[in-house]
């Protein structure tokens, strides 16, 4: 397992418990932003959820729900609104070969995959994998 470093002398070092890939997510073209967070919240993740190699594999899946109540001060200072990128998909693990067990997975793939074209735009879509840095936390 890898540790996370700082390059810089504020940012804390901490050792890394879990791995993390972000997904930065487009909806389908001509899908209602209401329509999408509610299948992706009622139907497509519980979908996932539920898969028993995601139970095995992935300590935590987490979905940001995008909303539009600070596009304009965001514009006032120079910055843009994500257009259809508009979920972002958090899947923790122990270690990157766990996450990537689950997407190869016949489970996975013979229904979460299928069901993804009913919501997003693949080749819009992002991923990042990469090591989180916390500066602050106070939960």
């Amino acid at each position: 397992m890898s540790t996370t470093t700082s390059t810089s002398s504020s940012a804390p070092a901490q050792p890394a418990k879990t791995v993390r890939i972000v997904g930065w997510l487009c909806k389908k073209p001509g899908m209602s932003m209401e329509d999408f967070f509610a299948y992706w919240r009622d139907v497509h993740g519980p979908m996932f959820s539920n898969l028993e190699i995601v139970k095995k594999n992935i300590t935590k899946y987490e979905q940001h729900h995008y909303t539009n109540v600070f596009d304009a001060g965001l514009s006032v200072h120079g910055y843009c609104s994500p257009g259809d990128r508009i979920g972002i998909a958090v899947f923790e693990a122990r270690c990157y070969e766990d996450i990537f067990e689950v997407f190869a997975s016949e489970e996975y793939k013979s229904t979460v995959y299928l069901d993804e074209l009913n919501l997003f735009d693949r080749k819009n879509c992002v991923f990042f994998p990469g090591e989180t840095v916390t500066f602050i936390d106070r939960a």
